[in-house]
């Protein structure tokens, strides 16, 4: 039996702060998750919200606009395969979410001056995209090193923000935009982002050990919680380095199903405002989807979290896109007389892309463990944001080129589909769910 190492009052007024408190501290990191994915997706549904005044002022076109939303995202295929080794180093993530919490209220308060489309691409695209890949690492990065038995659910969590934004920002920004115009609503937009995406920066962490605590809050007799820094205490998993991950089939796989699901987590919702109000609903009708959306995606995303805590990622996975191939193109052969007809498409596609968001984020934690999670999913997830980021501007071209947007939903629900076929061939190529618990000289 392992000699048991109780944790003295002495001991105790050693650790850091974050190791005294009453509640484990893994919590305040889900909810800088929630924080970063509140305003991370919120500021697509503002550009969403904002682009009919916008084009009704500067006579620009739909998809003018949201080629600069789809630049936002696009920048990640450039920035996250850089970034991805730092989330797993001490300081990276905090450091990279405060540099780019400035920048992104820096880029979007000068977004109420622009006057020409090469400046809204510059600062929504090109600046707005760096600030916001080099925060958009803690859900998939940082959360899962801090989780093991309650992963599932901590990740879930973490990307509520996203859920609750679809009706916040809404709710916020219409009337907003009616009472003082486009461009303040712009600064309001940039007073958020340093709110919700800058100042919750200064308390992020990498991981618990850093802090002298072990993954879920554990501290057991064979797991003691570590009096310094200088000796920590490490609960591992069975993983694998970025290299090896590589080497394996089932990471293509992976990487190939997850890019082209990604395509539904922006292009659809995006248009839910702007299709509506072509289909002769109010605005304010329109924007009851974004609603309905919302409160589906918190509801998938308490569901599919908890099921995940229990059941492997991929047969989930798997379920869902398939719910998926009915949801995304349900729109399309709804009754057109159904007056309720914003809430029921939104509540269907919410709760598709509510849950497929937390889900696919886990993937790589859950795949390869939480030690190398950070360079493995930098290397995985710029195709996965290129389709995320391309959404918005398919649906826009859809629509300006044939007049509709039946063929771009026809599309994205081509791409879940194939989602469902590339995560159920990608079987597990090592055991999930071994756990150890060693000092850090044998976890180097």
């Amino acid at each position: 039996m392992e000699p048991t190492h109780p944790t003295t009052e002495a001991t105790a007024s050693r650790l850091p702060w974050q190791a005294r408190l009453p509640f484990f501290y893994g919590w305040i990191i889900v909810g800088h998750g929630l924080l970063f994915s509140f305003f991370g997706i919120g500021v697509t549904w503002a550009a969403s919200i904002l682009a009919i005044p916008m084009q009704d002022d500067l006579a620009w076109s739909r998809s003018d606009i949201f080629f600069a939303v789809s630049v936002r995202g696009w920048m990640a295929i450039f920035i996250a395969p850089i970034i991805g080794r730092y989330l797993d180093m001490e300081n990276g993530a905090r450091l990279l979410a405060i540099g780019g919490g400035l920048l992104n209220a820096a880029s979007l308060l000068l977004i109420g001056q622009v006057q020409a489309v090469w400046q809204f691409v510059l600062l929504f695209g090109i600046l707005g995209g760096i600030a916001q890949t080099a925060q958009s690492g803690v859900t998939v990065a940082i959360v899962p090193k801090w989780f093991i038995a309650k992963r599932g659910t901590a990740v879930a969590y973490s990307t509520l923000g996203g859920a609750i934004s679809a009706f916040a920002m809404p709710a916020l920004l219409a009337p907003l935009s009616d009472g003082v115009g486009w461009r303040m609503s712009w600064v309001v937009v940039a007073g958020l982002a340093f709110i919700f995406a800058c100042l919750p920066a200064l308390l992020l962490r990498r991981e618990p050990e850093d802090v002298g605590l072990l993954p879920d809050g554990e501290r057991s007799a064979q797991a003691p919680v570590a009096a310094s820094s200088a000796t920590p205490v490490r609960r591992a998993e069975e993983g694998s380095t970025l290299r090896q991950a590589l080497s394996e089939r089932t990471f293509w796989l992976l990487l190939i199903g997850i890019s082209l699901g990604s395509l539904t987590n922006n292009g659809v919702p995006a248009i839910f405002t702007t299709m509506f109000v072509e289909r002769g609903f109010t605005l304010e009708a329109a924007s009851s989807a974004l609603v309905a959306y919302g409160v589906a995606s918190m509801s998938a995303k308490f569901a599919w979290g908890w099921l995940t805590n229990r059941l492997h990622v991929r047969p989930a996975l798997v379920a869902l896109t398939l719910f998926g191939v009915f949801a995304m193109p349900s729109i399309l052969f709804l009754p057109e007389g159904l007056g309720s007809i914003t809430l029921i498409y939104g509540f269907l596609v919410g709760f598709f892309v509510g849950a497929f968001i937390p889900l696919h984020q886990l993937v790589w934690s859950v795949y390869y463990g939480r030690a190398h999670v950070g360079a493995i999913s930098g290397v995985a997830r710029p195709a996965g944001l290129f389709f995320a980021a391309s959404g918005p501007f398919l649906m826009a071209a859809s629509r300006d080129l044939t007049g509709a947007y039946d063929a771009g939903i026809l599309l994205t629900t081509a791409c879940v589909a194939a989602c469902a076929v590339c995560i159920y061939l990608a079987r597990p190529s090592r055991p999930t769910g071994g756990l150890v618990v060693a000092s850090s000289s044998t976890n180097t």
